[in-house]
């Protein structure tokens, strides 16, 4: 009698081998969105048509209400990816310890990112383009030349004729679709510049005294001092490259400061 208990107690600890087999059969049917061995990448930009998430390669985010990415952001912080679903973002401006969820998700084979209250968002390898992006670069004119760099500043030289008021330079911002100039100097105005698109295509900045043309196959510039943060401008997390720059203006050789001696007069005979 104990035998036959105790062979009892033991087919019912363990499981029939057809139980078995249809178990893993169900285990290697599941479908998982991602792979665990191999997490997606998620530094970048990612956008949901209004709001544009910027994840850098040192842990730092920053997050607009618009796809304008020169605009003061919303949100400045650091994310933590905790496994291959979901990471955390922790605003600087929050109070400590607050962490936001974001969850990664598969729509028809595109990965997206899942944050509460929100549109989910897409990654992309480039920002979207704004029509700052089209204001970048270098600017000419017969009389000046023009900076507009993607960190936010500017640099403003007058070229011909040298008189008054001759390089300025300070931050720049855009209402739609013109250029403000805000320089350095409280003694200097703000400028506003127009873009237009000419019949060939090609933008223009215009202003009350004519119009700057990108220059064909200028140089890229960098600045000449380095500014204080603003609103960044990566790809991938890093600062993308600085706009075209333009040849200074030929600058006319100094004066000898003394006169050059007459010559002797030469004596006959």
């Amino acid at each position: 009698m104990r035998i036959a208990v105790i062979s009892v107690l033991a087919l019912a600890a363990s499981p029939a081998p057809r139980a078995l087999a249809q178990n893993a059969r169900k285990l290697d049917e599941v479908q998982l969105d991602f792979d665990p061995a191999k997490p997606e990448p998620i530094v970048g930009w990612w956008s949901n048509g209004r709001e544009l998430l910027h994840l850098a390669p040192n842990g730092a985010y920053r997050m607009w209400v618009s796809q304008d990415r020169f605009k003061y952001p919303l949100e400045v912080g650091a994310w933590r990816r905790e496994n291959y679903a979901f990471f955390d973002l922790e605003p600087y401006r929050a109070k400590p310890g607050t962490r936001i969820r974001v969850n990664m998700q598969k729509d028809a084979g595109t990965t997206e990112l899942v944050r509460d209250g929100l549109a989910d968002f897409r990654w992309s390898a480039m920002p979207p383009h704004i029509v700052a992006d089209d204001m970048l670069g270098a600017w000419v004119a017969p009389t000046e030349q023009l900076l507009v760099f993607e960190n936010g500043r500017y640099e403003w030289r007058r070229t011909a004729p040298a008189s008054g008021i001759t390089e300025h330079s300070g931050a720049w911002n855009t209402e739609n679709d013109v250029l403000v100039l805000a320089p350095d100097s409280p003694a200097i105005d703000n400028q506003r510049l127009r873009l237009v698109k000419e019949q060939a295509g090609e933008f223009a900045l215009e202003t009350a005294n004519g119009r700057l043309m990108h220059p064909p196959e200028a140089p890229k510039p960098e600045p000449s001092a380095a500014p204080g943060l603003r609103a960044p401008g990566t790809g991938s997390g890093a600062a993308p490259a600085a706009p075209a720059a333009v040849p200074a203006a030929p600058v006319a050789p100094p004066e000898a400061s003394t006169p050059p001696a007459p010559a002797k007069p030469v004596k006959d005979g």
